[in-house]
């Protein structure tokens, strides 16, 4: 666990579809997860971090492994709006990357869209590189990535 203020803290969760849909929720008004994409992450070592104030939710980040690629993937993650500008979304990467260097993993990559330019300013603060971009159902996706040290 990780203590961001005396109020906020980041500790790992289960990953499980009742609590996986409704940090989506929070956060984006809908849920897209599915058991089998859940049941896929989890058999490749992933890792659900989830921000609390006290014991409310207010934030996660959810990848895992890529196999045979010595990479991990942030699947998916958010900041609840009345908590942005904190650190949190800060604090929550920094973990992950944490993770994925004890798991001895070269490189860490995410995708985003357009409508999430706060997700492509922090991947530039951090060092993230723009890999390729797309177009993906009339929207432009973005993938970024970064070496692990």
């Amino acid at each position: 666990m990780k203590l961001i203020s005396n109020q906020i803290k980041i500790r790992s969760a289960e990953i499980n579809i009742d609590t996986v849909n409704s940090l989506e929720k929070m956060i984006f008004g809908a849920a897209r997860a599915t058991r089998s994409k859940l049941e896929q992450i989890r058999k490749q070592q992933g890792l659900l971090l989830v921000a609390y104030d006290e014991q409310s939710p207010i934030g996660f980040k959810l990848g895992y492994v890529i196999p045979g690629q010595h990479s991990f993937f942030s699947w998916l993650g958010g900041v609840h709006p009345r908590y942005r500008r904190r650190g949190i979304g800060q604090s929550l990467l920094d973990q992950q990357e944490a993770h994925a260097r004890m798991l001895g993993l070269k490189k860490i990559y995410f995708t985003t869209f357009d409508r999430f330019p706060v997700m492509i300013k922090l991947g530039k603060k951090n060092k993230y590189i723009l890999a390729k971009s797309d177009l993906d159902e009339g929207e432009l996706k973005y993938w970024y990535e970064k070496q692990l040290s």
